[in-house]
């Protein structure tokens, strides 16, 4: 058996470096919207590129042993032919990739992560990778080695860990910090439901982890659904595209090219286009556009000198409802879907939110005139205005069902925001949705064209960071690998907690977290320079695998808090913390199994 040199072992770790740098490449450019509905994109071109250099040089390196009189199996040193191996079923996954792309479309958020062609890469990526630790496993002298010579080994291990948590990234804290305190970020995610008009069956269609679902709206037809899924990014502003799905939840297909910060689209009644608001960079203000039904760039209907927010189109399409400050107050205008005869409807405080019944002959709306929000309808010329709804809460954004009889809105009388149906009168007001599941609030209902259903964003309760198990479990697991394997000298934590830590925080530009992750890796050095965990220690390994990811969640809330602050109540966090340990624990009883419990399993 032909042992790999220190060389060879070394160019191999730096080229599987790039190979997953390019991965994350790619990964970035799927968080950022630099990808359209195509396989051919250069980020594409930078991984592959990568591959084919991975490729050439065990090629060559097989092709000169070959060459020297070594049989082909052997002829790649002890550990790399399933590299090699990797290479290959890379390139096979590429082409299925692509192939999946031409019959079933583009992927977007966590779909692109859980499709099984790229679940086949990334299969093939860790085979490729870890070529390093299994030369290590492989080499008698590994113990003797120096320092630098075992490294090889040790980002093998980081970048299949890095492989692992790129895929599970929408559960990874440090691509999601939903335990901080931030202007921007949020303590729960939405996602889109529909529920029958009478609150029944109610329904997910959309699963984002990592982004916000919200805003839907059905077409006029009612096959599709439009709706926006936006992501907040420390230091800069959210970014929200606008996607089409069935209305089954099947078939989503993301609208707008270029990444903006878009609210509320709305399909005309024609079906040729979707109406959308959107945020100018240039102006800082909210502008309205209308946007191809099948897709592209808005057309702007609005000048972007105000703010301005759409609101409902004309039963006809031919106007559009919206409201804007640009006047002072925001208030109620209509204006053509050419851009031309805008009119102003209401006055005095605040209005906005509008709803045009399908007849054409009211509009129902949002006013703080009385000091709460309340919903009031008025003629389409402004006229007869008058209040429909009486509440001692807040009531808003009213929306017409398609027959006329029934009006749906939001109003948080119950102590959270949840969607609520009345008749046309504003008599005998429903929850339907009333709080379900995993849900904490319901808002922006819209009708299907039947009239028989309701589609809405609600908020979960479920934060990634409050379950640990994924990546704990990783973590350990890939420490509990490296040891079993005696390939993890003093110093392998911190290289491989802080290259995790700098691939996860370029996905969203927020890189505040890996001073916090690079002292978890230094604090895990010193405990495993004190403990020297062997596998004929098993108390050993037990305290590690408990004291790692204590470590790694205690720093990683330690840097929340002098960053943006904790968000959660200390029952939480802390009890985060003792739950990463949990899991360490257990995972050192499948690496290492009680005394007896090997042979009961036989027996």
């Amino acid at each position: 058996m032909r042992h790999a040199s220190t060389r060879f072992n070394w160019a191999m770790a730096v080229l599987s470096t790039v190979l997953v740098g390019g991965f994350y490449l790619d990964l970035w450019a799927h968080a950022h919207g630099r990808t359209d509905n195509t396989f051919f994109t250069p980020w594409h071109a930078v991984l592959y590129s990568m591959l084919a250099a991975v490729g050439i040089f065990l090629s060559i390196a097989a092709w000169r042993a070959w060459h020297r009189g070594a049989p082909w199996w052997r002829s790649l040193p002890a550990g790399y032919g399933l590299s090699l191996a990797g290479v290959a079923l890379f390139a096979l996954g590429g082409l299925a990739d692509l192939l999946w792309h031409v019959l079933f479309g583009v992927e977007f958020s966590v779909d692109a992560l859980l499709s099984p062609t790229h679940l086949v890469l990334a299969c093939a990526g860790v085979l490729i990778v870890t070529g390093s630790l299994r030369a290590a496993w492989r080499d008698p002298a590994r113990g003797t080695r120096r320092w630098l010579a075992r490294i090889p080994a040790v980002l093998s291990l980081a970048l299949a860990l890095s492989i692992f948590t790129g895929f599970t990234q929408f559960v990874h804290p440090l691509v999601d910090p939903w335990a901080e305190v931030s202007p921007t970020a949020s303590t729960s995610h939405s996602e889109v439901y529909v529920v029958d008009a009478d609150g029944a069956r109610q329904t997910r269609l959309t699963i984002s982890r990592g982004a916000s679902d919200g805003s839907p709206a059905f077409s006029a037809g009612g096959a599709f659904i439009v709706f926006t899924r936006s992501r907040s990014i420390a230091g800069r502003d959210p970014v929200g595209d606008v996607f089409r799905m069935a209305a089954d939840g099947s078939d989503v297909t993301r609208l707008t090219r270029a990444s903006r910060w878009y609210l509320g689209p709305i399909p005309s009644p024609d079906g040729q286009s979707v109406g959308v608001t959107f945020f100018r960079q240039d102006t800082r203000r909210w502008t309205i556009g209308l946007l191809p039904a099948t897709g592209g760039d808005p057309r702007l209907l609005t000048d972007g000198k105000s703010t301005d927010i759409l609101d409902a189109f004309s039963p006809d399409g031919t106007r559009v409802l919206f409201h804007s400050d640009r006047e002072g107050e925001h208030q109620i205008y209509t204006i053509g879907v050419d851009g031309s005869g805008r009119t102003r409807l209401t006055s005095g405080p605040a209005n906005w939110g509008g709803s045009w019944s399908l007849d054409g002959r009211t509009i129902a709306f949002n006013s703080n005139r009385t000091g709460r929000l309340q919903i009031y309808t008025m003629s389409p010329d402004g006229s007869n205005q008058r209040r429909l709804i009486t509440s001692n809460s807040d009531d808003w954004l009213p929306s017409w069902s398609p027959d006329g009889t029934k009006i749906a809105f939001n109003s948080n009388r119950g102590g959270h925001t949840q969607v609520y149906v009345a008749h046309a009168d504003g008599t005998g007001p429903q929850n339907v949705v009333q709080n379900s599941g995993m849900q904490l609030d319901a808002w922006s209902p819209g009708w299907s064209a039947d009239g028989r259903q309701l589609v809405y964003a609600a908020s979960t309760n479920l934060p990634a960071d409050a379950t640990p198990f994924v990546r704990q479990a990783l973590l350990v697991g890939i420490l509990l690998l490296g040891l079993r394997g005696g390939t993890l000298p003093v110093g392998s934590l911190t290289l491989i907690i802080g290259l995790n830590a700098v691939l996860l925080s370029f996905l969203q530009d927020q890189y505040r977290l890996i001073p916090g992750a690079i002292l978890a890796g230094v604090l895990g050095d010193i405990v495993l320079w004190r403990l020297k965990p062997r596998i004929e220690r098993p108390g050993s390994i037990r305290l590690f695998s408990v004291a790692v990811p204590v470590i790694a969640y205690a720093c990683y809330f330690l840097s929340l808090q002098l960053t943006t602050g904790i968000g959660w109540s200390i029952h939480l966090w802390l009890g985060t913390i003792v739950v990463a340990g949990i899991v360490g624990l257990l995972m050192s009883y499948l690496v290492l199994p009680p005394p007896g419990a090997t042979d009961a399993v036989r027996a």
